[in-house]
């Protein structure tokens, strides 16, 4: 039995011809449907996979991009005692991501750290804040400066450093009444910031660095030789 088959694309008809001698039934007519290329469906899905490719490189690159912007601050080089002043050579530039929780100093006011002191101890390998820094003489906003003079006995003079927390502690004049409103000691909260060398009678002087709103009362007692010193624990 011979029958024409069309090419693909088409629907083919296949005719029936009569039955040859010996019975056999006639075939009713059937459509043939070739099945569609799936060209186009592959050639869709190529280019989605495309797009998405490309979106996620621009994506990745934006991210790679922000990830990169760092900017210049200032850390430690070497030890810093608190109360010393700090040289060039303390300080080294690093790149650091954009944190604004981090608040290191800038490495453009180098120039402006130069000759400050160091309010604590600061260690080789971390950053520098401002809190960190005391003037250029050693005081901090609100502070004053006050040369107290102790005699001997009067002051841990060996365990005294430049950032050390003290009280200056005020013995009342000599035949003062000391009432109840009035203690018997008084007591200011104080940081020092350079230890002289001993007299030749032993008198040391301390620069302390107190409120400004006690440096009056400092200095008038100090004057009179009434101030003795106290090394807080921790300074």
């Amino acid at each position: 039995m011979a029958r024409d088959v069309l090419k693909s694309g088409t629907k083919n008809r296949a005719t029936a011809v009569p039955a040859p001698p010996g019975g056999d039934v006639m075939r009713p007519d059937l459509d043939i449907i070739d099945p569609e290329p799936p060209r186009r469906r592959r050639r869709s899905f190529m280019v989605i996979g495309a797009v998405m490719v490309l979106a996620g490189a621009v994506g990745f690159a934006g991210l790679l991009s922000a990830s990169g912007e760092r900017t210049d601050v200032l850390a430690l080089a070497h030890d810093v005692p608190a109360g010393s002043k700090i040289e060039a050579e303390d300080l080294r530039v690093v790149a650091l991501p954009q944190d604004p929780g981090l608040k290191p100093v800038a490495a453009a006011k180098k120039t402006t750290i130069i000759g400050r002191r160091a309010a604590t101890a600061l260690t080789e390998g971390s950053l520098l804040t401002s809190r960190q820094l005391t003037g250029k003489g050693g005081l901090r906003p609100g502070e004053a400066l006050v040369a107290v003079e102790v005699k001997r006995g009067m002051a841990p003079v060996d365990a005294l450093r430049p950032g050390a927390t003290v009280s200056l502690v005020t013995r009342p004049k000599e035949g003062e009444v000391v009432g109840k409103e009035q203690p018997e000691l008084a007591e200011v909260g104080g940081r020092v910031v350079k230890v002289g060398a001993p007299s030749s009678s032993g008198d040391v002087v301390v620069q302390t660095a107190v409120r400004d709103a006690d440096s009056g009362l400092v200095a008038s007692d100090a004057s009179a030789g009434r101030v003795a010193i106290v090394l807080k624990a921790g300074g």
